[in-house]
Parts: C-alpha cells; structure tokens; sequence
C-alpha cells in the first residue's frame, strides 16, 4: 500500500527532463521505495500508546506533556486531552505526566510489537488551578518559541536544530502595541528596512546577511501579497537566517534567509477581542479576532482575524488605506485526519511611496543626506497620484496519521493579487539641486501562484537509532501579466520648485499618456522539486541532519501582447544540500551547532552584442555556520550567538577584455556574528536584546566597485532591544511598562570607487504603558520619542517618521486561552 502511494507521488515529476535527470530521478524514487519498505519492515517491531488526560473536574488537560521517562520520546496533549506516542520498541517503560507546577504522575506500561496500549491519567488539580498554572508559566519566557514545525518542515525544538532562526511571539506583538508588519521586523537581529512598508514587495523589502529579501511564506507554504502585511493574524513570525534553498527552493528565499508568517489557528473554545487604535497622522485602526467551535463536539472550529487600517504620512501628503480579512476553519474529520481551510483577502489604496534615487554613478557631488539641502518633509507627490491593489489567497491542508510512525501532510496553496494606477519615484542630478519625477501607470498588473506540495514525515528508529525523516515534492506554478507606460515627468529645482511643484497630479499625468505605448506582458514559470531530510539521533545527545533538494525551474519566457513575440524562455536545474551537526553536552540546556547550507538563484540566458546568447548556471550560496544556544534557568533564559560566512560563486559581470559582453565569474562574500537573548530574570519582568555584525564584498566584479560592500546589504552594526515589566500582585495587577529600540550604523546605499552616498547612523527610541485585564486591555506608546531624523534606503534615500503616539483599547470576551 505504501510503496503503491509512493509510486503514484513520484510519477508527479514531469517527463520533460533529459535522460541525466531522468535517471536522477528513478535512482531517487528507487531509493526511498527501498527506504520505504525497509522502515515498514522496522514498524512490525514497534508498539504505541495512546491516551487522554483529564483534571479532576473531568475537562480536557491541555498542553501537559507525555514522556517516556530514560529516552528522548515526548509528546503534548492536544485540545481535547488527546495524546499518542508511536515507533516505540517492545518492552517496559515508565509513563510519565507533567506539567510545570503541577504534581507529575508515573506509569508502568508493556509495550508489544504491533499493538496499541491505552492509558489515561487524571490530574489530581481541576481545570481552574491548571488554567493559573498556564497563565503563570506563561510570564516566563512569553517572546520565545522554543520548538516549531515549519522550520525544518517537521517538528524540531530549537536546540535540535542546527539552523538559526529567530521568533517573535503575538505576545511581543501586542505589547510591544505593534500596527505594522516592518515594526515586527524591528525585533530580529541584522534585519534592516530598506524600502518603506507601503505597496512594495511583501512588508517591505528588507536585508539580511548582506542579501536583500521579503517575506513570501505563511505557514511554510507560499504566500503572495501586494500591498502591506498585517499583523493582526500573525501568531509568531519566524526569520530563518541564511541560504535555505534545501527546504525551500530559490523562488521565495534569498541568500540571507526568509520569513515565515505562522498565522492564528482556531481552538475549541468561544474567545474573542475587538481592538481599536488611534494615533499621530490620522492613524485609525479597528481589529477583530474571534475564535469559535462549531459544532458540540468541537470537531469543527472556525476563527476569523481582520483589520481596517487607515495612516497619514509625516510629509506633506502620502496615505495608506485598506481592508483585511482572514478566516480559518480546522475539521478534525476522524482520529487520523485533520483537515484546515483558510484564507486572506486585502484590498486598499496608496498613495505611492517616497524614493528619491541618490546614485553615485550620477555623479551628483554628495554623499549623505545632509548635503541636499532640501526639505524631506515635501512628499514631492499629491495624494491623487494614488493606485490600487488587492491580495486574494486560499489554503488547504490534509493531516492523515499513515501508521503509528508515519504523517502525511499535504498543502494546496493559491495566490492571487493585482494592482492598477501610477506609483512615481525621483532621480537627483547632478548639481545637487535638481531632480526629476518620473511616473510609471500600471493600466493592470496581475499575478497569480499555485502550489502543491505532499510531505511524508516520520519518526521511526532504525537500528535501535532515531530517525526522523522528511520526503517531500512541491510544484510551484507563476504566472504574471502587466500593462505599464512610464515617463518623466518633470525636472524641479528642489530647494525651490515654485508652482511646478503641485502640476504633478493624476490629471496631468493621465494626459501624457494618452498617446503613450504601453508594454503589455505576459509571463509563466514552473518549478518542480522532490527533497529529502534526516535527522539522526547518533546518541542521545549528538544528532545529524542531512538533507537535498533538487529543483527543475521552467521559465516559459516573456510574451509580448503587441508584437506576439515570446523572449528569455529557458530551462535549469539546480541542487542544494544541507548538513547540520548537534551536540548537547547538557541535555535540553546547551547545544552547541554547525551548519552547511546551499541556496541557489536561476539565471536566465544573455543575449550578447555579436548576438550569440550565453547560457549560464544558477548562481550558488555556500554557508558554513558555527555556535551555541542555549536554554538556561528551566527556560528563563534563552540564547543563541552564532558564526556565518556565506560565499556567492555564479555571479554575472561584465567581461573586463571585452565590453559589452557578460561572462558568469564574479564572487560575493558575506561573513558575520549574531548573538540574542530572551530572559525573564524576575517574574514579571522579560526581556529581548539582539546583535549582529555583517562584512559584505564584492569579491570579482566591475572595477569601479571591487572590494566595495554591496549597497543591498545593509548596516554594518545594528542593535535590537526590549525591556518589560508587569506587576503580578495588588491592586495594580496587570499594568506594566516598556522601553527599547534600534541602533543601526551607516548603510552605503550607492557604490563607486570614485564616490559613495551614505545614509548615517541612527538610534530610536520607544516606549509604552499597558494596563492589561481579563476584559479589556488599555495602552499607550511612543514610537521614535526623542524624535529622531533617520533613512533607510537601497540606492535610494527614504526619510523615516519621527516622534508618533498611538493609543490603543481593546476589549476582550469569552474564556481564557
């Protein structure tokens, strides 16, 4: 039965190959087949057993954990006291039941090969004292993750990984009284905003490492947005640092890492909250989540999160307006399969954001934004001068329990958004004083992502030594089709552009471009990967992770709707590996990792000036990576500090001996240190701090920036931090306080031998004060407070907002999660 699923999965593969990939892939499906039918063998020995736990009072004890005691098997009991453990080898065992601050009961159970044992427990506290339990462990700790399941695309505690990455908690979130997604950003090590968050790529585009990136993934599975994110659905998003192509491919990652939204998910009880903010700039923001069972057995649940947000800018115009629903229903169809729909749908207008274009190339005389000499507060673009854009996005996943060591998990995704009017940007000129503005109209631009993908994972022992293993295909369809029309619009004298600077209006603009040609477009691009993960357990406390992913990218090319013509049709193939070593010299508290890790980029071919055309290989990101995490003081204290050097080899660069032609030999490296923490030193107090440092070079490239650091990599240096405290006892229970901010260094944004443009070093400061009840929540926040004039920017030159309050009262109903 297993190897006929298998099969039936592998025929997946298109037939399009050549014979070398071909056969590839026949070795490939031989050896899992083989693998398969070995690890069916090595089930027939094992035994389960399974159970529920109850309090005293007879409700369903949520989140206890169940353990074998003397090995490394565990489990946490579900929503409806449920619990299963699998793949254990014949023979007696001691079950153990416990939860922090609870009463841990033991067990003795007989396993026997091939049965399933029942065994129930009842907690001798009811469901009351539990739920104090849970609500005071949860101060300890509450910005940390310590485990995930979309990481490693398979359940791993953080100290099991060998890969770095970084959480951030709805908790955080909400205290930290965040209404933006760039503002979740703030809180990860070496991540720096380099676009605004306003209608760019997803949450703004950002870098990390030394490479530039957005966030395309929810839920480990493509997500595709237009517009902004919000962060009303987001339970935790996590930044996987470094070239994660193994997992993840090359379509939705960078050489620097990705970002996963893991999003809010239904729960069988009725709870719910209605929040409303206002603040500086107009800012008015109402939110809503609301979570219910729907049916008695609470086999059907359904949750819905959404937002409707409007915010000013600080400049003389700019808006961004817009609507945000996202519903979600977990159908709990039978003991073995779980079935969860969801969705996103986003709809706004924005007035196109700021970026004015400082390249060095343009040989304009400065090199930092306090040499223009002009009024950042002018926007240089009227509120008119506004587009529209939508996101719709569906989601399905199946869980089916194949066997007692076996979970299949398949995910169907569909992306679809679309934009339509003028976004307009500024290049200086040389002389320092002049600038022009350029329009680009988007008559319609629509894109739309499709994406299946099966995993098989397993948690088995072979040869007395734990497995845990990962097989998956994934097949991700683009396509994208446009109609745009760009021209320059005007030249300005930027200290003193008199009536000519409000002629730039959607009325003008409309004019010019009655005759104008538009570029019409149509684009497809198919990928198809098969991979393949392990992680062995050598010991108890040495563990090994290997993976490889191979990846078949088809661009069906560029067809022109004017000329019906078709360009840059190719195809490639690309393979990544990845290999991680662990080693816990004390169980659960120190682990100390190393990593090498592959990503890779497709490049397309290039037609040269003799008109022959070059085929190149994808470019290749090499990581090696070193250090420790750590979880001390039974999870008070949590840490990693880490070693990356990353190497790029592919890169396209002009050929030196002879101009005009392109030749595939230039270099990029990116080495750097992190280091964070998360500590609840004293109960009610928590705390975050991050630190990192990136040297990024060119290493073969033009001469003009040879040995420069790349404009796309950010600052050198950046600081991140948070301290809170909130008072447990008294009358003033619940009311607490918060304060941190950000440090960055100077970012080179624009490069030359002969001259750099150089936004300065910054530091902002924020901070809040929360009164938060079992009913309602009231805080206040100030964002920037000493008012500090800052950019970030990539080529470009984007002034940030300075000093902003914002007030914030939601009201809470139903019980407590």
């Amino acid at each position: 039965m297993k190897s006929r699923l298998l099969c039936r999965f592998f025929t997946f593969i298109p037939q399009k190959f050549n014979s070398q990939n071909q056969s590839l892939f026949k070795w490939t499906g031989l050896f899992v087949l083989l693998f398969f039918v070995q690890l069916s063998y090595a089930q027939q020995q094992t035994g389960a057993v399974r159970g529920v736990v109850h309090t005293s009072d007879g409700k369903p004890a949520e989140f206890v954990t169940i353990s074998l005691t003397g090995t490394n098997r565990e489990t946490v009991v579900g929503q409806k006291g449920n619990y299963r453990l699998s793949g254990i080898p014949a023979g007696s065992y001691t079950l153990t039941a416990k939860f922090v601050g609870l009463v841990t009961q033991n067990k003795t159970i007989e396993i026997r090969a091939g049965e399933t044992l029942n065994v129930d427990f009842i907690l001798s506290e009811n469901n009351q004292q539990l739920r104090e339990v849970m609500v005071n462990s949860s101060k300890l700790n509450k910005f940390t993750r310590g485990a995930s399941a979309t990481v490693a695309k398979m359940p791993l505690k953080n100290l099991e990984n060998p890969q770095v990455y970084t959480s951030i908690s709805r908790e955080l979130i909400q205290e930290q009284q965040i209404v933006t997604y760039s503002d979740i950003l703030r809180n990860i090590p070496g991540v720096n905003l380099q676009l605004q968050n306003n209608s760019n790529a997803p949450g703004g585009t950002v870098s990390t490492r030394g490479f530039s990136g957005g966030a395309y993934l929810r839920n480990g599975v493509p997500g595709m947005t237009v517009g902004v994110l919000d962060p009303v659905s987001i339970e935790t998003l996590e930044a996987i640092k470094g070239p994660s192509g193994a997992l993840f491919g090359s379509s939705l990652t960078s050489f620097g890492g990705l970002f996963n939204r893991v999003t809010k998910k239904p729960f069988d009880t009725f709870q719910g909250n209605v929040s409303y903010s206002g603040g500086s700039y107009g800012l008015s923001r109402l939110t809503v989540d609301v979570n219910t069972p729907v049916n008695e057995d609470k086999t059907l649940l359904f949750r819905l999160t959404g937002a409707k947000h409007y915010e000013g800018s600080f400049q003389d115009a700019g808006f961004q307006s817009y609507s945000y629903a996202a519903p979600s229903l977990t159908y709990k169809a039978s003991e073995k399969m779980t079935v969860y729909l969801d969705g996103e749908y986003m709809s706004g207008k924005y007035n196109s954001f700021y970026r004015l274009f400082a390249d060095a190339s343009n040989a304009t005389g400065v090199h930092s934004p306090d040499q223009l000499n002009f009024d950042f507060n002018r926007r240089f673009i009227g509120d008119d001068l506004s587009y529209n854009s939508s996101t719709g996005n569906f989601y399905a996943q199946v869980d089916y329990q194949l066997s007692p060591g076996w979970k299949s998990q398949t995910n169907f995704s569909y992306s679809s958004t679309s934009n339509n009017g003028p976004t307009t940007y500024m290049n200086l000129l040389p002389g320092n004083q002049r600038l022009t503005r350029n329009t680009t109209y988007t008559a319609y631009g629509k894109n739309a992502m499709t994406d299946l993908q099966q995993n098989f994972t397993g948690d088995v022992k072979i040869g007395g030594i734990r497995n845990r293993l990962l097989i998956g295909l994934d097949y991700l369809h683009n396509e994208a089709k446009s109609s745009t029309a760009s021209l320059v619009f005007d030249t300005l004298n930027v200290a003193n552009p008199g009536p000519a600077y409000n002629q730039l209006t959607r009325t003008a603009v409309m004019g010019r471009l009655e005759n104008a040609a538009f570029n019409k477009t149509s684009t497809q691009q198919n990928t198809y990967s098969a991979y393949v993960q392990d992680v062995v357990n050598v010991t108890d406390q040495l563990m090994a992770l290997l993976s490889v992913r191979v990846d078949r990218f088809q661009n069906q090319g560029t067809f022109n709707l004017t000329t019906r013509l078709t360009a840059g049709k190719y195809s490639q193939t690309a393979f990544s590996p990845k290999f991680g070593l662990v080693y816990q010299p004390v169980k659960d508290v120190i682990s100390l990792f190393a990593n090498y890790m592959n990503g890779f980029q497709n490049v397309a071919p290039v037609t040269q000036p003799d008109a022959s055309i070059s085929t190149f290989k994808p470019q290749q990101a090499n990581q090696f990576e070193g250090g420790a995490k750590f979880n001390l003081l039974d999870g008070k204290v949590t840490s990693t500090l880490s070693y990356y050097d990353i190497r790029v080899s592919n890169t396209i660069r002009t050929d030196p001996d002879r101009p005009g032609f392109s030749i595939q030999n230039g270099n990029q490296t990116s080495k750097g240190l992190e280091a964070d923490i998360t500590a609840n030193p004293v109960s009610g107090l928590n705390l975050i701090a991050g630190y990192a440092y990136n040297a990024s070079k060119i290493v073969k490239s033009a001469a003009n920036v040879e040995g420069l650091r790349p404009e796309s990599a950010g600052p050198k240096n950046m600081v991140n931090a948070w301290i809170s405290y909130r008072i447990g006892q008294g009358t003033l229970q619940g009311a607490g306080l918060g304060i941190g901010g950000n440090y960055a260094s100077e970012n080179i944004t624009s490069i030359s031998t002969t001259t750099l443009f150089t936004l300065p070093a910054y530091t902002i400061l924020n901070a809040s004060l929360f009164y938060d009840q079992p009913k309602y929540r009231v805080g206040l926040k100030a964002n920037n407070f000493t008012n500090e004039k800052y950019f970030v920017g990539w080529v470009t030159v984007n002034p940030q907002m300075g000093r902003s309050i914002l007030a914030e009262f939601t009201l809470k109903f139903g019980g407590v999660k």
